[in-house]
């Protein structure tokens, strides 16, 4: 599987003949040429760091992918759209992506935010949107947030932890800041390897 990292949370996801690009948002308009084909395009959910429904549409309308997302997000679309649905495995091409449900990070002020759908890609790499915890899911490798309202180095690790992933690549800190070698600087210890990406980049796992 190789996997490249965009702006936040964006990443191109490519295996077995599947191209799946998750959660471009407005940041990513002028990029549009460089995505290539797509198979598929997966929004976690509804924050404009995540997603814009201007250009979900156009994904549609232009043939570029479909496109799928939770029912949150999935009102803002004006265009056909799948409706993920939490613990349902969605084909694209061969690649298998399965639809699971976890809390947004609360917000500056303490109050719950909206629907967030993590994706697991093959059963080996799970994009958590702006999630930071989720009992019972053990992966090889993980997407994890390094900062946001109420999401700290801390919550990456812990998170890191808790699914027992044996690589991370960390995401969501183009905005707030984060340091990917703070965080290796720990994981390390523990065996974890850190794929610290700068935009554009990609790495083969």
């Amino acid at each position: 599987m190789k996997i490249t990292r965009y702006f936040q949370s964006c990443l191109l996801i490519e295996e077995v003949g599947a191209r799946i690009l998750v959660d471009p948002s407005g940041q990513e308009k002028e990029r549009l040429g460089e995505f290539g084909k797509l198979d598929a395009v997966f929004y976690t959910h509804e924050h404009g760091d995540h997603f814009d429904a201007d250009m979900a549409k156009t994904f549609v309308e232009q043939g570029v992918a479909p496109v799928y997302a939770n029912a949150s997000t999935a009102q803002q679309i004006e265009a056909s759209k799948t409706v993920v649905e939490d613990g349902k495995e969605y084909e694209v091409n061969g690649l298998k992506v399965r639809a699971i449900e976890l809390p947004h990070c609360l917000m500056v002020d303490g109050s719950t935010s909206v629907q967030n759908t993590g994706y697991l890609f093959n059963g080996k790499l799970f994009h958590p949107g702006d999630g930071k915890e989720l009992a019972g899911l053990e992966v090889d490798t993980l997407a994890v947030p390094l900062s946001g309202p109420d999401i700290s180095l801390k919550d990456a690790y812990s998170f890191t932890m808790q699914v027992k992933a044996k690589q991370v690549i960390p995401i969501h800190y183009d905005f707030l800041g984060g340091n990917p070698d703070f965080l290796g600087g720990y994981l390390n210890k523990k065996g974890v390897k850190v794929h610290g990406l700068t935009i554009g980049d990609r790495v083969e796992i």
